[in-house]
């Protein structure tokens, strides 16, 4: 029971000491479900399951290969297919011959080699965008596959019905989506192993609310990629949300959270009666060293290991690999790292610089050297970041950075120059981020104040456009205070305060300043940032005499009338730093005067988008979110021109969060006419989020059109 569990039942206590006598007897422990013997797997990644077998820069599989695995002392191969492209969408879905011959072949090989077999359906596209009305194809290529190897081993030969659940598939609609395939199955293998993961990748924390059938050869699966801010660092497929290069592992934070996990599973075999395996598991070769990739895996391994749940790593040989093709041998120390027999080496790790002994520590201020401390004394708040430094870390796939040195660069002669070559897919895939140097905890006032100045944009306005955020340098990148800030031609000194909603630790704690807002070349100065002061720079007396609008005091906000009674307020109508993205057209910032709040933003899309959230906005929501709430949102917005066929601006909208993959409900779809209007959307939340992580997205790109939106606000109605 966990201590919140715990504390909720204390008030009840006296009661029942009364009734012990007559409560009835614990509920027994679920029947254990004997674990698949899974023991130490390796999956054939990146083989069957691209769009033709090998194509990610990949080889084929060969008979050799699953000799060489079985010898390495492997018990169990995992082998994605990817089957919707290689199959009709129309009954009876037939499957190329030729591709599920190959998919037998190599089947038969690892069987050949007394290896076990897990065979699995990756990469089911349509099925993530549309579960339920996909459901019947995937059935039917699930009728073919158990076909096609009847009679084969059950003790050897396991099926998992789908890969990483996602998008639209959720645990809301996982077993009705999956109930013609696992028909189809049993039909044919009463009994066989079926492998079930859950939502949002079949992460480690979707064990949580995994729904299962009523059936003891059922057997659940996530995977483990965590951190994903350390084994997916620069893994292009991962953007626009690709964690940048630089992350170590393991912090500190790491190692509690790994901890912490070990204990999430060892809950879930207590509570459930059935173990669970790892069925994927890995570290991107590319950006990580692989003494780096080893000792992640023996981290990761040994953490496990009391469990004795099974572990299948991130693969063979086509991407985060064990073995070198291309060099006909293991990678050193891999297979050791797991617990194998390996005759290799691991290569050393690589130095890490030591860092030097902290200085005294004052009390409520963070560490400050002689020179940092005058200059904490000169400022209001707590000085919390080295202003004399901006060797920024910076990451993003078109940007280029250089240092200058001048004498007319305000706040001490020097200044960072940010080459953004195009437009990002969002404004955080190109940023640079300021280091902080003491926590920051819930509730406390932070201020960043930096100069800057635009030396070349392509926005019409001329301006130079910088997203800021103070948030956590380690997944789910959770921050505070999203902030447009316009740049002009000349040095000016910018600020951005908030409060936070959340406590960041010290060793995560950063200022991002997001640049793919624009094509355009900027020089960011001296930046400041401290705790406890609204404003580094003194406030003028007028603006210090008008109290800011607050939530604790919804009537200070300007609103409609009609929504005075609507219910709890849950977000800042006031605060338009809302988290605008997408390649599919632009926006900007416009004042209105006979609106409400007097401020609008316009969204311009010049052709219909692939996706209707080519072109997006999401208003971040304060509090908690729990499963059941309701909800109003009332949208204030007006069509300047629309191409649609009644020459209505057409919108969408959902509640989702804010983190990828971006898992959300309700999803909507509204017109507004030439003129002013609110439309009122209700929600009903069929999932819960943590306080800050739920937005409403409203989308822009499924029609040619320029719509203006003017203030938003957000009700809790029950």
């Amino acid at each position: 029971m966990n201590r919140k569990a715990f504390a909720a039942l204390l008030p009840l206590a006296g009661m029942m000491l009364g009734q012990i006598a007559a409560a009835p007897p614990a509920a027994a422990a679920p029947a254990a479900t004997p674990a698949l013997p899974v023991g130490t797997c390796i999956n054939l990644g990146n083989t069957l399951e691209p769009q033709t077998e090998g194509a990610w820069g990949g080889v084929p599989v060969r008979q050799e290969d699953l000799k060489r695995i079985a010898e390495a002392g492997f018990k169990t191969i995992r082998l994605p297919v990817r089957w919707h492209n290689k199959s009709s969408d129309k009954p009876p879905y037939t499957i190329d011959p030729q591709w599920m011959a190959r998919v037998q072949q190599i089947v038969d090989w690892a069987l050949a080699e007394d290896l076990n077999v897990i065979l699995n359906s990756h990469h089911f596209d349509p099925i993530h965008d549309d579960p339920l009305g996909v459901a019947a194809w995937h059935g039917g290529v699930w009728k073919q596959i158990a076909e096609t190897f009847k009679g084969y081993p059950e003790a050897k030969l396991w099926f998992e019905l789908e890969n990483e659940p996602h998008k639209n598939f959720t645990h809301a609609n996982l077993l009705q989506t999956l109930a013609p395939a696992l028909a189809e199955v049993r039909k044919l293998h009463p009994t066989r192993a079926v492998i079930i993961g859950g939502e949002n990748w079949s992460g480690i924390t979707s064990l949580e609310t995994l729904p299962l059938p009523e059936d003891p050869n059922i057997h659940p699966t996530f995977h483990y990629y965590d951190p994903f801010a350390y084994t997916h660092q620069g893994a292009e497929w991962t953007k626009p949300d690709m964690p940048p290069v630089g992350r170590s592992f393991p912090t500190e934070a790491d190692r509690a959270q790994l901890a912490k996990d070990v204990a999430s599973i060892q809950t879930y075999i207590a509570r459930t009666g059935k173990t669970p395996f790892m069925g994927e598991v890995g570290a991107y070769d590319l950006h990580i060293p692989l003494a780096d990739r080893v000792a992640y895996h023996r981290t990761v391994a040994e953490a496990f290991k009391p469990t004795g749940i099974g572990m299948c790593m991130w693969a063979y040989t086509n991407t985060f690999p064990f073995f070198d093709h291309k060099q006909g041998a293991w990678l050193p120390g891999l297979r050791g790292a797991i617990g194998l027999k390996d005759d290799t080496t691991a290569p050393p790790a690589p130095a890490k610089p030591v860092a030097a002994a902290p200085a005294a520590k004052s009390s409520g201020k963070a560490n400050l050297s002689a020179e940092l401390a005058a200059l904490d004394a000169q400022i209001p708040g707590d000085l919390i970041n080295d202003p004399t430094r901006i060797d920024w870390a910076s990451y993003g796939p078109e940007l280029e950075t250089s240092g200058r040195q001048a004498a007319d660069i305000p706040g001490g002669g020097a200044a960072r120059v940010f080459n953004v070559k195009a437009k990002g897919a969002f404004p955080y895939t190109v940023a640079t981020n300021i280091p902080l140097l003491d926590d920051i905890s819930a509730g406390e006032q932070v201020t960043v104040g930096f100069y800057a100045r635009v030396v070349s944009t392509e926005r019409s306005d001329g301006k130079g456009i910088l997203g800021v955020r103070f948030q956590e340098n380690a997944a789910p990148y959770g921050g505070f205070g999203d902030t447009n800030v316009l740049v002009g031609p000349d040095w000016e000194w910018h600020e951005v305060t908030a409060r936070a909603d959340k406590r960041i630790r010290k060793a995560d704690a950063i200022v991002t300043l997001q640049l793919a807002g624009a094509k355009q070349v900027v020089e960011i100065g001296q930046a400041i940032v401290v705790k406890g002061a609204s404003s580094i720079q003194t406030p003028t007396a007028s603006a210090a005499a008008k109290p800011a609008p607050s939530l604790k005091d919804p009537a200070s906000i300007e609103m409609p009338d009609s929504l005075r009674s609507a219910g709890q307020l849950v977000n800042d109508p006031t605060n338009r730093a809302w988290a605008h993205g997408g390649a599919g057209g632009s926006w900007q910032g416009i004042d209105v005067p006979e609106i409400w709040l007097q401020k609008a933003t316009r969204f311009t899309t010049t052709k219909v988008g692939e996706n209707r959230w080519d072109l997006t906005t999401a208003i971040p929501i304060l509090p908690e979110v729990k499963e059941g709430e309701t909800f109003m949102v009332a949208v204030v917005a007006r069509t300047i021109s629309a191409g649609t066929d009644d020459g209505k601006g057409l919108i969408f909208a959902r509640m989702q969060s804010a983190t990828p993959p971006y898992e959300g409900f309700g999803d909507k779809a509204f017109k507004i006419g030439d003129r002013w209007q609110m439309v009122n959307l209700p929600f009903t939340a069929t999932r819960g989020f943590g306080a800050g992580d739920a937005t409403v997205t409203l989308h822009f790109a499924g029609a040619v059109q320029n719509v203006e939106i003017g203030p938003v606000y957000i009700f809790k109605t029950n």
